[in-house]
């Protein structure tokens, strides 16, 4: 019960983070945002490293391997410095909660990507599970009164965020497979939070190399150090409650839980979001919302348990 309990612990805290992430959008400016909170979250994660590895703090730099600073290193630029630069733009035009539906893509990017790069099984059930997870996206992606409720909110459903949307997913599906390649296929064991740390290493190094060459390391930095329309607060409590809190209680649960039932539980993102959204932006909850956001998460659990489910067919 202890390891349900952190897992839905992770879930609630992710869902929470997003409001405060959207919020620093607008005021600050994807680019921008996601820049910074990956440089403070990898600041943050190096102090819990100091907590938590006090005698090991060495092993940040001669445990790992070339490999696995690379596979890592490209799971951090593809899944956090791209990716979540998609998502968060996502959440600022379509609203936390058409945004975070468009997440559950993830899980089958992830095995299509497995299947072509680590020869992973693809089966009926794992194809089923994604189809089932694209009808519910779509679902609420085109309903027309569930349009109206957003547009009401402040939000808007356009190419731009619908893309981005999926953009983003497919993005932290390939850093979820690139971590694997990291993490798992050699013989040489990483424990999580040095991965973690080496992720964000590189991700926010990519992020200010990328705002440096566009010539934008001024326009993304001026937001941030004059806290323009008092953003960093938004900030903080998005990375505190994502980056941070979310991540260690992840990696608490998955030492509590099989790592299935773990990420069966953190699925449920979109459902936790729904009523956080009613009351932070007073978004109407639809009945196309619900069974939209019911179906997508059918789809993830298929994926998810599909190896059990096929060993019953």
């Amino acid at each position: 019960m202890y390891g349900e309990l952190i897992a839905l612990l992770t879930t609630v805290c992710w869902s929470i983070g997003i409001f405060p992430f959207t919020e620093a959008a607008n005021r600050f400016g994807t680019a921008a945002l996601n820049q910074y909170r990956l440089f403070l979250a990898w600041i943050v994660i190096s102090f819990l490293l100091l907590i938590f590895y006090p005698l090991n703090i060495s092993g940040l730099f001669s445990q790992p391997q070339p490999y696995h600073y690379l596979f890592l290193g490209l799971s951090g630029i593809i899944g956090f410095s791209i990716g979540d630069y998609f998502s968060f733009t996502s959440f600022r035009i379509l609203g936390p909660k058409l945004g975070s539906l468009y997440t559950t893509i993830a899980p089958g990017s992830a095995l299509l990507l497995g299947f072509l790069v680590l020869g992973q099984k693809m089966n009926f059930i794992g194809i089923l599970g994604i189809l089932i997870t694209i009808a519910g996206v779509i679902w609420l992606t085109l309903s027309k009164k569930d349009k109206v409720a957003s547009e009401n909110a402040g939000f808007h459903r356009n190419k731009k965020g619908i893309l981005f949307g999926v953009l983003g997913a497919l993005c932290q599906g390939t850093g979820l497979v690139l971590s694997k390649l990291g993490m798992d296929y050699y013989s040489e064991k990483l424990p999580t939070l040095h991965a973690v740390w080496i992720r964000l290493l590189f991700a926010f190094g990519a992020a200010f190399l990328i705002s440096i060459i566009t010539g934008r390391m001024k326009a993304n930095s001026l937001p941030i150090f004059k806290n323009q329309n008092n953003g960093l607060p938004y900030m903080f409590v998005g990375t505190l409650f994502g980056p941070v809190l979310g991540v260690s209680f992840s990696l608490i649960a998955i030492q509590h839980l099989p790592v299935a039932t773990a990420q069966t539980i953190f699925a449920l993102l979109p459902i936790v979001v729904l009523p956080i959204n009613y009351f932070y932006y007073k978004e109407k909850i639809t009945i196309q919302a619900i069974f939209a956001c019911a179906i997508a998460v059918l789809g993830v659990f298929v994926l998810i348990w599909r190896d059990s489910l096929y060993q019953w067919i």
